[in-house]
C-alpha cells in the first residue's frame, strides 16, 4: 500500500514538473505569436490596408488573452475599426480595452467621438465627465461636452466648458466658433458677429466663418453684407451645395426670385436631389 501511494505520488510530481517546465515555453510561443500579428497589424496601418490590419489585431489579441498587451491592441484595433466605419465594433473593441484599463483618457475619449458619430450622445457625455473628472484641462473632452450641452440647450454649462476651454487655449478655433454660435442661438448677435469678425480676419480662407457671419447677419436683417459674406465663401468652394441653397434663401428674403432659382438650380446640379428643395422653388414661382 505504501509501495503504491509513493507511486501515485511520483507520477502526480512528474506531472506536476512537466507542467510547470511547459508553462513558460507555452507563454513564449503565445508570446511571439502575438508580436508577430502585432507588427503585420501595424504593416498592414502604415500601407493603410485596414482590413488586413484589423484582422491582424484581432489575432493578436487570441494568441495571448491574458497578456498586458491587449490594452494597446484593442485601441488600435478599435481605431482601425473606426477608420473602416465600422463604429460599433469599434466602440465594443474600446469597452473591452477599458476593462484593462478603466479610467484611460485616451480610450475614453475615442469611446466618447465614436459615440458622437452615432449619435449617441448620452453615452458620449459619461465619457467625457469621466475623463474630465480625471483630467480637468483636456481641452478635447471640454470642446465635446460643451458642443453636447449646447445641442440639449444647456446653454450656461455649455458656456461655462467653452469658457475654461478658452481660458486654457486662447485661440482655439473650434471653441471660438462654438461660443460664437452659442451667442448667436441665444441672441447676443452683436456679440457673435464680432467673434465671427475677429475669426473671418484671422482665417479669411475659412467658408464656414464666412457662412456662419453670414447667418447672424441674416438675422439682423443686414442681408447686402450676409450676400457678400456668402459669396466670399462661395468662391473658396464653389462646390459646396449647401452654400447655393444658403444664399438661394437670402435671395428670397430679398425678393429676388430669379436669383434664388439659378442658386437652387446650380446646387442640383452639384448632388442635392430637387425633391429636397421643392419648398424653396415653390418660393421662386
Amino acid at each position: 500500500m505504501l509501495t503504491l501511494i509513493i507511486f501515485s505520488y511520483l507520477r502526480a510530481m512528474k506531472r506536476w514538473l512537466f507542467v510547470s517546465l511547459m508553462l513558460p515555453l507555452v507563454l513564449l510561443v503565445a508570446a511571439q505569436s502575438q508580436s508577430k500579428w502585432t507588427d503585420r497589424g501595424y504593416a498592414y496601418m502604415e500601407q493603410d490596408s485596414l482590413a488586413q490590419a484589423e484582422e491582424c489585431f484581432k489575432r493578436a489579441v487570441e494568441a495571448a488573452p491574458t497578456s498586458k498587451q491587449n490594452v494597446m491592441l484593442l485601441t488600435n484595433l478599435g481605431t482601425v475599426q473606426r477608420r473602416r466605419g465600422k463604429l460599433l465594433d469599434a466602440i465594443e473593441s474600446y469597452t473591452l480595452a477599458l476593462n484593462y484599463s478603466p479610467l484611460d483618457v485616451a480610450i475614453l475619449m475615442s469611446r466618447a467621438t465614436a459615440y458622437m458619430a452615432l449619435g449617441n450622445d448620452d453615452k458620449a457625455y459619461i465619457d467625457l465627465c469621466n475623463v474630465l473628472d480625471k483630467q480637468t484641462d483636456h481641452a478635447e473632452a471640454l470642446y465635446y461636452r460643451a458642443f453636447i450641452y449646447t445641442g440639449r440647450r444647456e446653454y450656461a454649462a455649455a458656456r461655462a466648458d467653452y469658457k475654461r476651454l478658452l481660458a486654457l487655449q486662447p485661440d482655439h478655433e473650434n471653441g471660438l466658433l462654438g461660443l460664437a454660435l452659442l451667442d448667436h442661438r441665444e441672441g447676443r448677435l452683436q456679440t457673435a458677429e464680432l467673434q465671427l469678425t475677429a475669426l473671418v480676419e484671422r482665417h479669411p480662407s475659412n467658408a464656414t466663418y464666412l457662412q456662419a457671419r453670414a447667418n447672424v447677419l441674416i438675422e439682423r436683417q443686414l442681408y447686402d453684407l450676409a450676400l457678400l459674406d456668402l459669396e466670399g465663401a462661395i468662391a473658396l468652394q464653389p462646390t459646396d451645395a449647401y452654400l447655393y441653397v444658403a444664399r438661394a434663401e437670402l435671395y428670397l428674403k430679398m425678393k429676388r426670385r430669379t436669383a434664388a432659382k439659378s442658386d437652387l438650380d446650380r446646387a442640383v446640379a452639384l448632388g442635392l436631389p430637387r425633391i429636397s428643395l421643392s419648398e424653396l422653388y415653390k418660393q421662386c414661382e
